[in-house]
């Protein structure tokens, strides 16, 4: 089995330095908090969970499909703005400013194809919002001390612009699980 998911991913050095800078703010306020490693910033369109390594180059073959339909020879320019939280401070995200509609179309695209040939389950929720997570904070490891200094920086941070998110490809993500976080790797067939 391989735990997998599809995803877009950050390249953008400027972007990535602009969003390191606001994670180490926030780690200083809350030592515990798990910061996502900046090789690893992405934006996942669906989380597969682990299928079959059989199956594996199925889906890449799809994924294959999706970007020469929708992604070809274009550079699809977004940026990253607003800082956001779901789940009272447990996942800390930022938002994607763009066309929110073409990524829908790629995302509804993918989710039918793989529905429909491999029998994959859809996503619950159909509507696509997509965000760049940047960190989780477990409810357990809060430093409350200084929580509402936290929940002020994130406020604070609504409107801030990060940089651009440029896309030039959807990839097919591996995730291995360690004691030290997510080790990601591209899946190619």
């Amino acid at each position: 089995m391989i735990r997998s998911f599809i995803a877009l991913e950050l390249e953008d050095k400027e972007t990535k330095e602009k969003i390191m800078d606001f994670s180490f703010r926030i780690k200083k306020n809350q030592p515990k908090i798990k910061l996502v490693n900046p090789q690893h910033l992405h934006l996942t369109i669906k989380f597969l969970g682990n299928i079959s390594e059989s199956i594996a180059p199925q889906i890449y073959e799809v994924i294959k499909e999706i970007n020469y339909e929708f992604i070809h020879g274009k550079k699809l320019e977004y940026f990253l703005k607003g800082v956001g939280e779901f789940n009272t401070f447990s996942v800390i995200w930022i938002k994607l400013i763009g066309n929110i509609k073409l990524l829908q179309e790629i995302k509804d695209a993918l989710e039918e194809n793989l529905n429909d040939k491999y029998n994959i389950e859809r996503d619950k929720r159909s509507e696509f919002k997509p965000h760049l997570t940047i960190g989780r904070l477990n409810k357990n490891r809060i430093d409350y001390k200084s929580f509402n200094g936290f929940k002020n920086i994130i406020r604070e941070n609504k409107e801030t612009i990060f940089g651009n998110f440029n896309i030039r490809e959807i990839k097919f993500k591996k995730s291995i699980l360690t004691p030290s976080g997510p080790i990601y790797s591209d899946l190619v067939y």
